[in-house]
This record gives structure tokens, C-alpha cells and sequence, in this order.
């Protein structure tokens, strides 16, 4: 059973504008990589499966797209799974706020990057249907500049807790607003560490070195933090220690929560 998108652009301005209508088939095809790669959980990839057309009619601009040479690593499976994660993702970003169920960030960046192109009105926007043996089957998305805000906002979203994150210390700034680098342990992104002025000798003390810093955690749509308010610092010693994301408020029972993670840490 073959698997197959239809991308249609209605109405005669569909293929009235050859650059626009290009752009959009573009961006669409990076969205399918960054989702590809988001279905076969791996790290961004440059050997995505490549698709071509096997019809294009115009007036309303439509356009069947289908696999012809395959990633490494992807099936049929693979594929159908994968058109079905784009529909639903799609159709999810114009209704509402919100990573779409399969979407990471990046794909959520690629989306946002797609319906910006798009007119606010269905008229002026997009559809995307599943083909499965030349035939429409299960769900279609229609997609409009709606989707591109939506998608902005997942992208923007932040979550805060009170935790900490283990890492190596590197690099600071004292100038205009005091921040210092962090290369986090278990991922290896850098996580922004603000302090203030009280606590600047402290950071220079553990420049270069292996540390935990806790305090107010600032996290993205994919839980991943991305900054910490430094309440305390503290140089650490031999194996590596797992990072504790935010807490219940309840859970401390009162106690100060900086105070509650030392003590459940055993650290003094």
C-alpha cells in the first residue's frame, strides 16, 4: 500500500504565484525532515527521505508528493506513521496553543516558518490530505497563518520550577545583566545561570569546574531547561549526579525548597 500527501493550495491564487507557491512546497518538505527525524528519534539529520511528485495540477495549486528513496533507518511504516504525524501536528497548530503529540521543537519552528506563508482565511491557506493507493484516507489538515501563532507560542512556551542542574562552568558576564554558561551534564546544551551581584566571586571561584546550581528552573515545551536563577552553587566531586527537575509545591511541606533538595540529596 503506498503512502502519498496532497498539498493543495486553493483557489486560482494557488499557482498565480509561482514563487510563493515554491516556497511553501519547500518549507513543507522541511517540515517532513524535522518530523522524520523526530519519528525515528535521532539527533537533526541531513539524510532525510526524499520526495517526489507524481501529479501537479494547477488553477488551486495541487500537489501529490510520494517517498522515491528512502532515509537510512526509515520503512513504509515509517512513512505512513510519519504523514500521519504531519496531518495531525498541522491540524493541531491551527486549532490551538501547544506542541503537537510527535512534534519537537525544531519541527515546531519549521511549521511556524511554513504557515507564515499562509493567508488567515482557509481560501488563502493550505490543505493536507493522506493518499494511501492514489486514494484520500483518514485525516486532512487545513492550515492557515492561525498555525504559525500557535506554533510561535509552543516555541515560546516556559514552564518554572524549583530544581537544579549539574554541569561544567563556563564563561560569565557581568555586564548589563549578570549570567554565566552552564554545559549541562546529561544533554550537553548550555543552560543560562543568572545570579547577582553577591554571588559574583562565587562563579569565578567555579569557573571551569563540575557543578550543581539550584534554584528557580525556566524550562521549554519539551521540559528540557534552558536557564536557572541561582539560589546556591556548590562544586561537586566524583561520579556525576542526575539533575532533579521541579517539585510538587506540596511536597516540601514548608521547608524552604533550595533547603528540601539539599536535604533529600544528603548534601550539607
Amino acid at each position: 500500500m503506498s503512502t502519498e500527501l496532497r498539498v493543495t493550495l486553493p483557489g486560482p491564487e494557488g499557482s498565480a504565484d509561482a514563487r510563493r507557491a515554491l516556497a511553501v512546497l519547500d518549507r513543507f518538505l522541511t517540515l517532513l525532515g524535522r518530523l522524520e527525524d523526530a519519528t525515528l528519534k535521532r539527533p537533526v539529520s541531513r539524510g532525510h527521505t526524499s520526495w517526489g511528485f507524481t501529479e501537479v495540477r494547477l488553477g488551486s495549486l495541487v500537489t501529490t508528493l510520494a517517498p522515491n528513496r528512502l532515509a537510512d533507518g526509515a520503512t513504509s511504516v515509517t512513512i505512513k506513521e510519519l504523514a500521519g504525524t504531519t496531518i495531525m501536528g498541522l491540524a493541531t497548530a491551527e486549532d490551538q496553543e501547544g506542541l503537537p503529540s510527535g512534534w519537537t521543537l525544531q519541527a515546531a519552528r519549521s511549521g511556524a516558518d511554513l504557515a507564515q506563508l499562509l493567508g488567515l482565511v482557509v481560501s488563502d491557506g493550505m490543505v493536507v490530505e493522506l493518499l494511501e493507493d492514489g486514494e484520500p484516507r483518514g485525516p486532512r489538515a487545513m492550515v492557515t497563518r492561525q498555525a504559525a501563532k500557535n506554533l510561535a507560542a509552543a516555541v515560546r512556551a516556559r514552564r518554572h520550577s524549583i530544581g537544579s542542574v549539574v554541569g561544567r562552568l563556563d564563561t560569565i558576564s557581568v555586564h548589563g545583566s549578570r549570567e554565566a554558561g552552564l554545559w549541562h551534564e546529561r544533554t550537553g546544551d548550555r543552560i543560562a545561570v543568572t545570579f547577582d551581584s553577591s554571588q559574583t566571586d562565587e562563579i569565578r571561584s567555579a569557573l571551569g569546574e563540575r557543578v550543581e546550581v539550584a534554584g528557580r528552573l525556566t524550562r521549554d515545551a519539551e521540559d528540557r531547561p534552558v536557564s536557572v536563577k541561582m539560589r546556591s552553587l556548590d562544586v561537586l566531586q566524583g561520579a556525576p549526579v542526575t539533575d532533579l527537575i521541579g517539585l510538587d509545591p506540596n511536597l516540601t511541606g514548608g521547608m524552604d525548597p533550595v533547603d528540601y533538595l539539599r536535604e533529600i540529596r544528603g548534601a550539607s
